[in-house]
């Protein structure tokens, strides 16, 4: 069985973290931090997130010697991420073999921990990779790479200040303060903004009555129940069926268009010419592949289909657009443009608003933020209201000023998450993403660390190091 721990695992795990010590001490020790203190500066880079992308970019930075870094987390240890919270996909879209965090170290991939724990022939017999184990294999990865992480912190504010940004932090309900040079934003699919939900749905339920599908819902208060679903993407579909299988008496699910999309056109930037070199495109090619990609851009998967379709309570509407929702006594009451549907519960997967005022980490500034739609003009019939909310940002995942010489400060935020994919394509968080990414973005903070300190680095290089042998060891003639 693929998710059955082999009665040695533990024996196993051991010697694999063994293997990791030694293939990491065969790269050599981490270098000793290079950046010079600053006063009144607590942290060098402090990366908001401790999911998959924030831990491959702490471990890169600390395999670069820039190791005064925190990585913030909101949720609780464990919780990192939506694999445990509310990513109800049964595995990974991706396959199980792209490479992920591990940093090009064999002994940290996925396959060597499910190994190890599982055996050789359960990974064999794994199609793509469970969710559960995903996040059981990020928490493996974690402790191995140790870095510091802070759980339960909440980045409320963040204002500039001399020499980096003062972090407003909510600490389990204390507050308090950090400041950094450089902050990073790994911040999943919701970083740039929030989860949307129509308004018709706010104003005509009462919010008891439906929740987003990127929201933590009790599937088991639905046993019975007449489950709606808005929306036919990958969540709408995740959540139905494990609506279905907590016992729903019915879900409807609900789709706009005539038939349900059926390709998955992200795959086509997953080669590694253009995983690596998207970002070097110019703005008129970047625009022209995200705007079309952003029409429909991805299908469900098979499985994810079957696992709904499996059910004989389960039914798909096509060309059923809601047209409006509300209450009728204790019932919602939907409307299509030609029949009316009733439901106990609605389940909303309508996907994410890019709104920069919504997070607390931007929105002190948002209004100084460059997006797509201020920085490039479409041709006639490459128009896109989605595609032109997205944040413009640098070759390097910085944010850029809506007005040069604003908010320099700027140029000091990188976003490692979804809102960067116009800008930097699959380069932005994706599990396919941290191979080509990470380094790419690590090799920016790096740089930028060094031209700000380039005075002291200098003098550095020039002062002359421990003399190689003494006069008294050699004799002229």
């Amino acid at each position: 069985m693929p998710n059955q721990l082999l009665p040695d695992a533990a024996e196993r795990l051991a010697a694999l973290e063994a293997c990791v010590s030694r293939a990491l001490e065969y790269l050599g020790d981490c270098p000793a931090d290079w950046v010079p203190p600053r006063d009144g500066i607590d942290r060098d880079i402090v990366i908001a997130g401790a999911g998959q992308a924030g831990l491959a970019i702490g471990f890169a930075l600390k395999r670069d010697g820039v190791t005064n870094i925190s990585l913030l987390d909101a949720a609780p240890k464990g919780q990192e991420g939506p694999w445990r919270t509310f990513a109800r996909m049964e595995t990974l879209r991706s396959p199980k073999d792209v490479p992920g965090p591990e940093g090009g170290i064999a002994d940290l991939t996925f396959r060597a921990w499910h190994e190890a724990a599982y055996g050789e022939e359960a990974y064999q017999a794994i199609y793509k990779i469970p969710t559960g184990l995903w996040m059981g294999y990020l928490l493996w990865y974690r402790e191995q790479v140790d870095l510091p992480i802070e759980n339960d912190v909440q980045i409320t504010r963040v204002e500039p200040c001399d020499g980096g940004f003062r972090l407003h932090l909510d600490r389990a309900g204390s507050s308090g303060f950090l400041t950094t040079r450089k902050l990073v934003l790994a911040t999943g699919m919701d970083g740039f903004g929030h989860a949307f939900i129509p308004e018709m749905v706010r104003e005509g339920l009462p919010p008891e009555r439906y929740a987003h599908c990127a929201e933590v819902v009790d599937f088991d208060s639905l046993k019975g129940k007449h489950v709606a679903v808005l929306g036919a993407a990958s969540s709408a579909f995740d959540y139905a069926g494990t609506a279905l299988e907590a016992g729903a008496g019915k879900v409807d699910l609900f789709c706009r268009g005539s038939e349900l999309y059926r390709y998955n056109r992200f795959k086509q930037i997953n080669y590694p010419g253009v995983l690596h070199h998207y970002v070097d495109l110019d703005d008129a090619d970047k625009w022209r592949v995200m705007a079309e990609l952003m029409k429909r851009s991805v299908s469900i998967i098979r499985e994810t289909l079957q696992r709904s379709t499996r059910h004989k309570n389960f039914s798909i509407h096509l060309n059923a657009a809601w047209q409006s929702v509300g209450m009728a006594g204790d019932e919602i009451v939907i409307e299509t443009a030609d029949r009316q549907y009733r439901a106990d519960y609605a389940l909303i997967g309508a996907g994410f608003e890019m709104v920069a005022a919504a997070r607390p980490e931007l929105s002190s500034f948002a209004d100084q933020i460059a997006l797509w739609r201020d920085r490039y003009t479409p041709p006639a019939g490459q128009e896109s209201n989605a595609a032109g909310a997205f944040p413009y940002l640098g070759s390097d995942f910085q944010l850029i000023e809506k007005t040069p010489g604003a908010a320099p400060y700027l140029a000091d935020i990188h976003l490692y998450n979804w809102a960067g994919s116009v800008s930097n394509g699959r380069g932005s968080s994706e599990t396919t993403s941290l191979s080509h990414g990470v380094p790419r973005l690590v090799r920016a903070l790096c740089r930028d660390l060094v031209r700000a300190d380039a005075d002291t680095h200098v003098e550095k290089i020039l002062e002359l190091p421990v003399p190689e042998f003494l006069p008294d060891e050699y004799q002229a003639e």
